[in-house]
C-alpha cells in the first residue's frame, strides 16, 4: 500500500515497539544485576589475593596476623555472596523475567490476534460490500473506472488514498493533524470529499453509489443527443409512477438543462461536437433507498465513429455496463428511397453513415480494449433504438401499428419480443441483414425499441416525445439489482 498521510495503528507498530522496549528494559536490568554480582566477585578475588597469603602464612609461623585473616574472612564472604547473586540472577531472576515477559507476549498477541481478526472481518465485509453491491465510480472527465476515489481529510486537506481497513487504522484512521476518518461507508466513509485518483475530479456521494455506465453508440445525426436529453426528461416524470426516486446530476461537462429548455419551446440542441464521452448524469433509485443508482448516458460526437484512433480513445466503453445504439432508419438506403415518394428524407435529417460500418467500429474497439477475438461474445446487453419514428410510413413496419397487428394475429407473451420480431423483419427486408446478425453473434442480450424524440419536425411548436424512456430503464434495470421493473416488460429480463 502506498505510504498513507496518517499514523500506523498502534496493534501494526506500537504494540510491536511497546513489547520490545519492555523485553528489552527487562534484560538490561537483569544484565546491570549480572554486572554487579560480578563487581562483587572481583572484589572478593581482590581481598582474596591481597591477603589470603599472609593469612596462611602466618598460621604455619605461629605469627598470626589478624588483619590480614579478618580480610581474607571479608574476601571469602564477598566471594561466596556475588556467587550467591549471580547464581539467583542467572537463575531466579532472569526465569522470572523470561516469565512475566512471555506472559507479556501472550497477553499482548492474544490482544493482537483479536484486533487483527477484527481487521480482517470489517476488511471483508468492507470488500464483500463493495463487490456485492457493485459500488463503483466512472470519472466524467477522464472516463476512469474505479472501486474507492481519494478522500480528503476535513481538517487539513490532505489526501488519502486507500481509505479502507489497514495498519493505518481499523475503524477510523488519525490523520497526521488528528483528525479521525472513518475507514468504511457503514460509519460515514461516503460523507468525506472525494476525487477521482486519476485526475482528480469531483466524485459524488463520496464513492458511495452503484455507477452505471451506459454508452449512447450511433452515427452522425441519427439523433443521440435529442434521444438523451428527452429519455432522461421522460424518466424523471415517470418516475413517480414506478415507485423510483429520481434526481438529476449535473456536471460541469454537460448541457442537458440547456437542451431540454430549448426542446421544450421547440429548438432543437446543437448537435454533439465533443470527442470525448460527455456524461450526463441521474440518480434512479427505489424510494427510501440507502444505497442510490447514478446512472450515466454518455454521448460523443457521430464522427468519432468513422475514425478508430478517437473511438479507441473512449476507455469508458470499457467499463460500460451496457450499450444504447441509436439507429436512423432513414440511414437504411432502401427505405429512404421508398420513403422519399411520399415525404423529403431531408426534412428528418437523416444520417449518411451505414448502420454495420458504425457497428463494426463499436466491435472493434471493444475486441481491442477486452483483448477478446472476433469468434468471441461480448458479456453485455444492447438496446437498439430507432429514431425518428414520427416519420412516414416507420409506425406500420415497426412500431405500434405493426406491433399491435402482429399480435392480433400471433399468440405472444410480451410486446418487447413482438418489438423484436418486426424490427428484426424490417432490418431482413431493407438489406441489413448483416448489420442484424452481427448484433446477435456478438453480444449476450438484444432488444429492439422504436422512439421519436421530437414528435414532428422542427416548427416552433414544443417537441413532444414517445418511447425513449423504455430503452434506458430497459437497460437500468438489467444492470441495477435494486430495481426491477419486469411487470413493465412482461417478462423477466
Amino acid at each position: 500500500m502506498q505510504k498513507q498521510p496518517a499514523y500506523v495503528n498502534y496493534f501494526f507498530k506500537g504494540g510491536y515497539v511497546d513489547l520490545w522496549r519492555t523485553v528489552k528494559s527487562t534484560f538490561t536490568y537483569v544484565k546491570y544485576n549480572i554486572i554487579d554480582a560480578a563487581h562483587d566477585i572481583a572484589n572478593a578475588w581482590f581481598y582474596l589475593a591481597l591477603y589470603f597469603g599472609s593469612a596462611i602464612g602466618g598460621i604455619f609461623t605461629f605469627s598470626y596476623d589478624w588483619e590480614a585473616i579478618g580480610q581474607t574472612f571479608k574476601g571469602l564472604w564477598k566471594l561466596a555472596y556475588g556467587i550467591g547473586k549471580l547464581i539467583c540472577i542467572l537463575v531466579l531472576t532472569t526465569s522470572i523475567c523470561i516469565m512475566f515477559s512471555l506472559l507479556h507476549v501472550v497477553v499482548l498477541a492474544v490482544i493482537m490476534l483479536i484486533a487483527y481478526l477484527l481487521f480482517l472481518i470489517w476488511l471483508g465485509i468492507d470488500a464483500l460490500y463493495r463487490g456485492i453491491k457493485k459500488i463503483s465510480s466512472n470519472c466524467p472527465n477522464c472516463q476512469e473506472h474505479f472501486s474507492l476515489p481519494v478522500y480528503i481529510c476535513p481538517d487539513c486537506g490532505e489526501e488519502h488514498t486507500h481509505l479502507y481497513p489497514s495498519r493505518y487504522g481499523i475503524w477510523k484512521r488519525k490523520c497526521l493533524c488528528g483528525c479521525k476518518l472513518p475507514t468504511t461507508f457503514f460509519n460515514g466513509r461516503g460523507k468525506l470529499e472525494a476525487r477521482c485518483p486519476s485526475c482528480g475530479t469531483d466524485v459524488k456521494d463520496g464513492g458511495n453509489h452503484v455507477d452505471v455506465c451506459i454508452p449512447v453508440v450511433g452515427g452522425r445525426s441519427s439523433g443521440k443527443t435529442c434521444f438523451i436529453s428527452q429519455a432522461i426528461t421522460a424518466i424523471g416524470e415517470c418516475a413517480p409512477s414506478l415507485n423510483l426516486e429520481y434526481e438529476y446530476s449535473a456536471t460541469d461537462y454537460d448541457d442537458y438543462e440547456q437542451n431540454a429548455q430549448g426542446m421544450e419551446q421547440g429548438y432543437l440542441p446543437d448537435a454533439t461536437s465533443d470527442l470525448r464521452l460527455k456524461y450526463y448524469q441521474f440518480y434512479l433509485s427505489p424510494e427510501n433507498a440507502k444505497l442510490k443508482n447514478l446512472i450515466s448516458l454518455c454521448d460523443v460526437a457521430g464522427e468519432v465513429y468513422s475514425n478508430k484512433d478517437n473511438l479507441g480513445g473512449q476507455i469508458g466503453y470499457k467499463y460500460a455496463n451496457a450499450f444504447l445504439m441509436v439507429v436512423d432508419p432513414l440511414s437504411v438506403e432502401r427505405f429512404r428511397r421508398e420513403m422519399s415518394k411520399s415525404a423529403d428524407p431531408v426534412d428528418y435529417g437523416y444520417s449518411n453513415d451505414r448502420l454495420d460500418e458504425v457497428l463494426s467500429m463499436l466491435i472493434s474497439t471493444l475486441e481491442n480494449m477486452f483483448c477478446i477475438t472476433s469468434k468471441d461474445m461480448l458479456k453485455t446487453t444492447v438496446a437498439v433504438v430507432f429514431s425518428k419514428c414520427d416519420a412516414p410510413g416507420i409506425d406500420s413496419l415497426i412500431g405500434k401499428e405493426a406491433v399491435d397487428k402482429y399480435i392480433r394475429s400471433n399468440e405472444v407473451k410480451s410486446r418487447y419480443d413482438v418489438q423484436n420480431i418486426v424490427c428484426e423483419q424490417f432490418l431482413k427486408s431493407y438489406g441489413e441483414a448483416n448489420f442484424l446478425n452481427t448484433l446477435k453473434s456478438k453480444f449476450k442480450s438484444v432488444q429492439f425499441f422504436t422512439s421519436s424524440a421530437l414528435g414532428h419536425n422542427q416548427d416552433g411548436t414544443p417537441f413532444v416525445s414517445d418511447g425513449v424512456e423504455d430503452p434506458v430503464l430497459w437497460l437500468i434495470d438489467s444492470a441495477c439489482a435494486s430495481i426491477n421493473l419486469k411487470d413493465r416488460w412482461g417478462k423477466k429480463l
